[in-house]
């Protein structure tokens, strides 16, 4: 009696282990904001002046709100240079991505667009464009598709 509660002990550890690890995607599974970091670049439809974007998947810290994640910002055109030296971004439940000034203020908020990368759809008058320069899950953006 033993050796079989043994083996069934062993067999039930195994099973536990292999739905944590591999059936449930709990453990080490990559956030939506680490598939989305790495080099963007952010571009106004209007003036045609765009920055090279880094997104990176940690917390922005310092004063920022809870929540938002670290962004750089280089290379900007004229037009887009002020206000986009400090920003911080976040993925949005409702789906999509913002992009957030330092003390929380929204910059931009950004849906899946017709092209290959987000569009802006907020606030009114705002007309940029966030295109990836490196291969990237759009989908994850989507709520239904994640």
């Amino acid at each position: 009696m033993g050796r079989y509660l043994s083996r069934l002990g062993a067999l039930v550890s195994a099973a536990l282990f292999s739905l944590v690890f591999f059936g449930t995607g709990l453990v080490g599974a990559e956030t939506v904001e680490h598939g989305l970091a790495g080099p963007w670049r952010l571009a106004d439809e209007v003036s045609g002046a765009s920055c090279a974007l880094y997104l990176h998947a940690e917390q922005a810290g310092g004063a920022a709100p809870a929540g938002l994640f670290r962004a750089e910002v280089t290379s900007c055109g004229a037009g887009l240079a002020s206000g986009m030296a400090s920003l911080s971004w976040r993925t949005l439940p409702q789906g999509g991505m913002e992009l957030v000034a330092p003390d929380g203020a929204l910059i931009a908020a950004f849906d899946v667009g017709e092209r290959e990368g987000l569009s802006s759809v907020a606030p009114a008058g705002v007309f940029l464009v966030l295109m990836p320069e490196a291969p990237v899950e759009l989908s994850s953006l989507i709520p239904g598709a994640r």
